[in-house]
């Protein structure tokens, strides 16, 4: 008798349990339906993503190539023009005092003195006028 009656509320509750599982089978269905879509979906466009992603690479790498020959080719000026820069300015002091020894160059040097001898001339006149007037 109370294998029975045991039997019986196990066979009850099993049924209960069937019962409450019944919507979880039927929701996990429905979601593999709509995964099966997806992946079917992604499976058709994926080989045109795949192609894109290509074409950008290879305009990048290409684009990254022409960028990088540029840089070189500007490095190599500037290295050559440094290098010529410093030719020039290794070479003036050589170039300098027979520039000096021209005529233009003296005339101006004795000009400058000339203008400094005569503002310390007024200079000193006008503090002289000064220097009477404060006695």
């Amino acid at each position: 008798m109370y294998l029975e009656i045991a039997l019986l509320i196990l066979v009850i509750i099993l049924i209960v349990l069937v019962i409450f599982c019944i919507p979880v089978i039927l929701q996990i269905w429905r979601i593999s339906k709509d995964v099966s879509v997806t992946l079917q979906l992604l499976n058709q466009s994926f080989p045109l993503i795949m192609k894109n992603l290509e074409e950008i690479t290879t305009n990048v790498n290409s684009s990254t190539s022409v960028i990088n020959k540029k840089i070189q080719s500007f490095a190599g000026a500037s290295n050559r023009t440094g290098l010529l820069l410093g030719d020039i300015i290794n070479n003036l002091q050589y170039f300098a005092p027979l520039a000096l020894k021209i005529p233009i160059f003296r005339i101006i040097r004795n000009v400058v003195a000339v203008a400094k001898g005569m503002r310390v001339f007024v200079e000193v006149l006008l503090n002289k006028d000064k220097d009477v007037s404060l006695k």
